[in-house]
């Protein structure tokens, strides 16, 4: 696999983690995925180890470089909002529905 250079990886993570609802995130169990419609990406955890790949075209570019623990760590609780925010949004909308069907005449 070829390089990803560092200053490369940085701005791809910062774009990411800027608009992270664009890029369909998933927790796994090595790390974190994504993707869009031109990219995918996984931050992948072996051991203390954490690579970054990207691939795009149907080829993967990787960085190891010691930056990417903390990146996993902020997706994750970026993660974790979005999927707050989304259960909250259901709630809202069930909550919704319930006051309308209970204001309706039978």
């Amino acid at each position: 696999m070829p390089d990803l250079k560092i200053q490369e990886a940085k701005l791809l993570f910062k774009k990411i983690h800027s608009n992270p609802k664009s890029y369909d995130l998933k927790i796994n169990e090595g790390g974190i995925t994504g993707s869009d419609d031109k990219i995918s990406f996984r931050l992948d955890r072996t051991g203390e180890r954490v690579t970054f790949e990207v691939t795009i075209d149907g080829l993967t570019f990787t960085n190891t470089t010691g930056e990417w623990n903390n990146a996993i760590v902020m997706l994750s609780n970026t993660i974790k909002k979005i999927e707050r925010e989304e259960e909250n949004i259901k709630i809202e909308q069930a909550i919704d529905k319930l006051r309308k069907y209970l204001s309706e005449e039978n």
